[in-house]
């Protein structure tokens, strides 16, 4: 057997126990805690406030910016975590990603709701600012107070300039594809 093989047959073994040791932890430590509670809430009740006011009429295009706002959030998630700029102590589920109800509930109906209710750029632009400095900067302080998270080499300066530069690009994006989609 090859070398890289051997050695990445080797990562791969070590990678899987500590899959283990972790999901072994969450369930002793993390299951049914009150963090964990406020987890479930996070990811229930974004979706049910959405499903109450969702223009329906536009679902297609607001589900594609939820969905792309998804994408970018959950890997850049995901790296961030894997080059140690911040922990999630408490897990909703082991082995999903780890922030899933920041990543797959709060973020992205919050942005399919401004895409929804502020249509020109200038509306937009000011809810957008409103949310990124809400998010920034008393949603994650509110989150890293409840242990939810632990920063190590971030600051929420970041998480602003990203909410901004995300919720910008959908907009861009998704009102590119309407154009492109409506010329047909």
């Amino acid at each position: 057997m090859d070398e890289k093989v051997k050695l990445e047959l080797q990562i791969h073994k070590e990678h899987h126990q500590l899959v283990i040791k972790d999901a072994h932890h969450w369930y002793e430590n993390e299951l049914f805690t009150w963090n964990w509670w406020v987890l479930v809430a996070f990811l229930i009740i974004p979706w049910i406030i959405w499903a109450k006011i969702v223009d329906r009429k536009k679902l297609l295009e607001i589900v594609l910016v939820g969905t792309l706002a998804i994408i970018p959030t959950v890997y850049l998630d995901a790296i961030g975590v894997d080059i140690n700029y911040w922990i999630y102590p408490t897990q909703l589920i082991p082995i999903t990603p780890r922030a899933a109800p920041f990543d797959m509930c709060i973020i992205p109906v919050a942005l399919m709701l401004l895409y929804q209710f502020f249509k020109s750029w200038k509306s937009y632009l000011f809810a957008l600012l409103i949310m990124a400095l809400l998010f920034a900067f008393i949603g994650e302080p509110a989150s890293k107070a409840m242990k939810l998270v632990y920063y190590i080499k971030w600051k929420y300066f970041y998480s602003f300039l990203y909410y901004l530069i995300l919720g910008l690009t959908l907009k861009f994006v998704v009102n590119k594809f309407k154009k492109l989609y409506l010329k047909e």
